[in-house]
């Protein structure tokens, strides 16, 4: 054997000696580092960070919605969460406004479906860590004939309002801290589904 080929096999060896060496270290560093630290439990998925709300996720909370259990739904929310609604540009003057944290949001959709039944059906949807867009066909039922409110148009009992709506949301950490309302048609009242 030539001086350079047992100077290329004395290399190979160091080489094939200190991979091994770096291998078994850090094998006994990960089985000490496993034994010192306690196991970490996974945070919620409407909690992690850099997670993207999920279509079965957001329709966990469309069925918060649709039973009226406004606590669960504002339990999505951040603490300084703003719901902004759309003003009615072509139809009867409504005047846009803003909710403010999740009290006002509860308050609001109590007094709203104490008159009201409000169903919603997600129909397309987009999520990334940042935002979450929904297109959401919502059925209005009137229960009792309301005149019109700050914000609300007026209700008659007996005659649905039926629409699609385009939401989307700001998110921080899994939670919506911005909702925006957009509305986009209305639909014949006479194709409700949810009356009952």
């Amino acid at each position: 054997m030539s001086d350079v080929e047992k100077e290329v096999s004395s290399r190979r060896s160091f080489v094939r000696g200190a991979a091994a060496g770096i291998a078994g270290a850090a094998v006994l560093g990960s089985l000490s580092c496993s034994q010192s630290k306690p196991p970490q439990t996974e945070a919620p998925k409407a909690e992690r960070k850099g997670h993207a709300m999920t279509r079965e996720e957001y329709l966990e909370y469309v069925a918060c919605f649709n039973r009226k259990d406004f606590e669960a739904v504002a339990g999505y929310f951040t603490a300084d969460i703003t719901v902004e609604y759309y003003d009615n540009a072509t139809g009867p003057k409504v005047t846009p406004r803003t909710l403010y944290g999740p009290q006002q949001f509860i308050e609001n959709y109590k007094a709203l479906t104490s008159t009201v039944k409000e169903v919603l059906e997600l129909r397309d949807y987009l999520s990334t860590e940042d935002r979450v867009f929904a297109e959401l066909y919502t059925e209005f039922h009137p229960l009792k004939d309301t005149p019109t409110s700050e914000g609300r148009q007026a209700w008659k009992a007996g005659e649905p309002v039926l629409s699609t709506n385009w939401v989307m949301y700001d998110m921080v950490d899994g939670k919506m801290k911005r909702i925006r309302i957009a509305h986009w048609r209305l639909h014949d009242p006479k194709t409700a589904k949810y009356a009952d």
